[in-house]
């Protein structure tokens, strides 16, 4: 016998049926959005064998009303009342898409089954961009201190795009107080996405920090660098190391996603150093960075 409709099971199981797709197109929705469930717990939520009760699932289930097409609050308001707490309490984090910020990642994503973005907070994250005498990247070194949501939480996604699509992209040099899971790379969109795995499984509060290095095959002349976000970060750093040759000028920027126009540009001078860095507390979820003219 099917659940009764207004019940969270019998909603769900409507709602999935009325929009005409499998549970297998809502898990690819669900992680194009950054939301990783698994068909068995859709199942089990569908049948009322069981009802989201992790951060992780109820933020699945926020974003499950936005993929069937419902108006806000038709499946959370028929959890039970410590569920709906969990989601008054607001520790989900406003995100953004990770396709707004990458859009070929969704082959990756429904590969490795990434986990939320939300699993985790920046608490953290300081580039270190190395530019040769030549103009080109060579390295850069990327440290995260990440504050587990949930619990069992056992590894970071991580992203890069070159937008020097005659190169392929880089390659992981090492990796510091973590370990690097699957990694792939797609040469036709210049896009890099691995997992970093913590060396122990978090749970809801603890803290991580790990760090890596990527290094780059040579290129083109690079004009810039930035950091996209899917959701926000408490503290940023970006410090960008010339070669021999200073650039004419160099702009800082902000942008909602890569669709939106530059903001908050502001011109950076050069330091004795031959660098420029950028430091920013409560950074929103979209791409922050620095451009520069040769």
């Amino acid at each position: 016998m099917p659940p009764p409709r207004e019940s969270f099971a019998g909603a769900l199981d409507a709602a999935i049926s009325d929009a005409g797709l499998t549970l297998d197109r809502v898990r690819e929705h669900l992680a194009a959005r950054g939301v990783s469930v698994s068909r068995s717990a859709l199942v089990y939520w569908r049948m009322g064998r069981s009802k989201p009760e992790r951060e992780a699932s109820l933020r699945a289930v926020v974003e499950l009303e936005r993929v069937l097409g419902l108006s806000v609050g038709a499946l959370t308001s028929l959890l039970g009342p410590e569920e709906r707490r969990c989601l008054r309490r607001g520790s989900r984090t406003p995100l953004l898409e990770r396709r707004r910020l990458w859009p070929s990642v969704r082959p990756a994503a429904l590969d490795f089954e990434l986990p939320p973005e939300d699993d985790v907070r920046l608490r953290s994250v300081h580039d270190e961009l190395v530019v040769d005498d030549d103009h080109q990247e060579r390295l850069l070194r990327v440290r995260v201190v990440a504050e587990a949501t949930t619990d069992g939480v056992t590894r970071l996604p991580v992203y890069y795009q070159t937008e020097d699509l005659t190169r392929p992209p880089p390659r992981f040099a090492a990796v510091f107080c973590c370990r690097a899971g699957r990694v792939r790379r797609d040469a036709g969109s210049g896009l890099l996405v691995a997992e970093l795995c913590f060396d122990r499984e978090l749970a809801a509060g603890d803290v991580a920090a790990v760090e890596y290095e990527l290094v780059f095959p040579r290129g083109l002349p690079v004009l810039g660098y930035h950091r996209r976000l899917t959701r926000p970060a408490s503290m940023y750093t970006c410090h960008v190391q010339f070669g021999r040759t200073v650039p004419r000028s160099v702009e800082r920027f902000e942008r909602r996603d890569l669709a939106a126009p530059r903001r908050r540009v502001e011109r950076l001078r050069p330091a004795g150093g031959r660098g420029v860095t950028v430091a920013a507390r409560n950074v929103a979820a979209g791409i922050i960075g620095v451009e520069w003219v040769w």
